[in-house]
């Protein structure tokens, strides 16, 4: 399974094609937007790639899944537990060997503060809650999206981050929170792209576009080994760059 992960800033509106010359030059079976808010824009990008999509809105925001595979099941975790803020979609999709990958499309609350972290660290729980049978059967799955939170091994440099980030990491004490990522490594998920690469690749960053200082996308797997992730990237081309305010991060997974 080749999967991208994108967050398309605030529905996409008048970015439609753009933002589906990204996706397309990954070559993905399946594809995982957050704010996807504006419905036309993402029934345009599924015609340009050609794949079924299931949109799940929320109080704030929406996600979706596109994808070549079939759709079997889908939830919108956000439209029945009021505790998610933003937007989880949980969908089952068919791989054509017959296996079936669960797949979590999730978006967490934004900014570098603690207090923000303390908003994520009140919705992970509900979260991993939300997949634990997944987990109790070692079934193989997927959750991925914009956590809006840092992982604990990766090198930041502020000064080339947005300048709120700046901000939030001098008044966090020269650091920024990496709890909800601690919390999801902790119980198990591996880091598809933390698999692959060394720390010196841990400094590329998927946000922002103008300013990657910063990597707050992850493809998190469930009983996936290092040899089952034959790829895994952050899309920085030209077009990217202006496409969003987030680089696509991807993934190749047998």
């Amino acid at each position: 399974m080749r999967i991208v992960s994108y967050n398309i800033l605030d529905g996409g509106e008048g970015r439609a094609d753009p933002l589906a010359e990204v996706i397309l030059a990954q070559r993905p079976d399946v594809v995982a937007l957050v704010e996807a808010d504006d419905l036309p824009t993402l029934e345009r990008i599924a015609r340009r790639l050609k794949m079924d999509f299931i949109h799940a809105p929320a109080k704030e925001h929406a996600s979706a899944l596109l994808s070549h595979w079939p759709i079997v099941e889908t939830i919108n975790h956000a439209a029945v537990n009021p505790e998610i803020q933003k937007s989880f979609l949980e969908a089952l999709v068919r791989a054509p060997d017959g296996r079936d990958w669960p797949i979590g499309v999730l978006h967490l609350p934004a900014q570098a503060t603690e207090a923000a972290e303390e908003e994520r660290m009140h919705v992970i729980p509900i979260v991993l809650d939300l997949f634990k049978e997944h987990r109790r059967a070692n079934r193989r799955h997927i959750i991925c999206g914009d956590f809006n939170s840092n992982a604990p091994y990766q090198r930041i440099d502020p000064a080339r981050c947005k300048i709120k980030t700046q901000q939030a990491w001098e008044t966090n004490g020269g650091r920024l929170p990496t709890r909800v990522i601690e919390a999801m490594t902790g119980v198990g998920y591996v880091d598809t792209y933390r698999m692959l690469h060394d720390e010196q690749l841990e400094m590329i960053g998927s946000f922002t576009t103008q300013h990657p200082g910063q990597r707050v996308d992850y493809i998190f797997a469930w009983n996936v080994q290092p040899a089952d992730v034959k790829d895994a990237w952050v899309e920085q081309d030209r077009l990217a760059k202006y496409a969003s305010d987030h680089f696509p991060i991807c993934a190749e997974i047998t």
